[in-house]
């Protein structure tokens, strides 16, 4: 059992290199005058057929996908806007601004806020034979790994805005980041609560189902404002949408399958997703060109990487 946890932790870890090359290939982007909602809607347009090939070897069930939508058809469709489309939107545009490492600081965020919405999903509990619904409640043991997160993220973005050239456009990102932010673990819980019994891979495939006529949509208004994308915005969105929207999502659901019947060692395992900003900065620093961080930022991500493990192990 002890080989298997460490077996485990250490697929996490490769899904987290995985999910970080989505922040590295954004900025790649953004450096190459890609336009934002090109950047965005490619990603999900690519990523639905690669998961209708991944279907088959995770052992996902399509009654199961096709019952779920069918029983609560309304509530998969709005909250896939929020879980995807309000998610991955907002953070493409923070990264036409900020560098990589730093959208991936600042989106840990999501930690904090997944908490906090906490209370907006009701769980169902058995009592005298009937089933209740009640809204879950914030765990106040993840109080003080919040505060660590938050400050970590403050003592980064506040030591990089001394160097940033234009407000405007930093306060942009940071407000987009924050509805990212928000938006995915909201998305991502309302579903779960509607459709528990659908697996990890289920529920991405569910969610690009019915957020697709909005990547669609997007896609179109892109050629009207911008014309055709660029060769290497194909390219690059092909990579994302491969290596996180695929690779990274079967990795780490692999990695949690394998320790789902002990919590301890289940925490141990998202705890791996902390590598996302290791990985983030050290990619950056390769094949970017961008300085390691320093000083208030490198303590500010240490702080940051600190609350982050220690909220999942709490």
């Amino acid at each position: 059992m002890l080989q298997r946890r460490y077996q485990a932790i250490f697929i996490g870890i490769i899904a987290a290199l995985f999910f970080s090359l989505t922040f590295v290939l954004n900025e790649l982007m953004a450096t190459q005058q890609s336009y934002w909602l090109w950047t965005a809607c490619l990603r999900y347009l690519w990523t639905l057929p690669l998961m209708l090939l991944a279907i088959p070897l995770t052992h996902s069930s399509w009654t199961r996908l096709w019952q779920a939508l069918k029983g609560h058809p309304l509530s998969w469709w709005l909250w896939s806007q929020f879980c995807f489309v309000l998610f991955y939107t907002p953070l493409c545009l923070a990264s036409q601004f900020l560098p990589g490492w730093l959208v991936s600081s600042t989106w840990q965020l999501t930690i904090i806020f997944g908490v906090l919405t906490t209370p907006l999903t009701k769980v169902p509990q058995v009592e005298a034979g009937q089933t209740y619904y009640r809204r879950a409640r914030i765990p106040l043991d993840a109080l003080p790994w919040m505060v660590l997160i938050l400050g970590g993220v403050l003592l980064t973005v506040l030591d990089y805005a001394k160097q940033f050239h234009g407000v405007a456009h930093l306060g942009l990102s940071l407000i987009s980041l924050m509805i990212a932010a928000v938006s995915y673990p909201l998305g991502n819980r309302q579903v779960m609560a509607v459709s528990p019994e659908v697996n990890g891979v289920e529920k991405v495939l569910g969610m690009l189902l019915c957020s697709y006529p909005t990547w669609l949509l997007m896609a179109g208004v892109s050629a009207f404002t911008v014309g055709a994308p660029q060769a290497d915005t194909v390219l690059n969105t092909l990579l994302v949408a491969l290596s996180s929207g695929v690779v990274a999502t079967i990795l780490f659901f692999q990695a949690t399958s394998m320790v789902a019947a002990k919590m301890a060692d289940l925490a141990k395992v998202e705890a791996t997703q902390a590598m996302e900003v290791v990985f983030s900065v050290l990619l950056s620093c390769l094949f970017l060109g961008h300085t390691f961080p320093a000083g208030w930022q490198l303590i500010g991500l240490s702080v940051m990487i600190i609350g982050i493990i220690g909220i999942s192990l709490r």
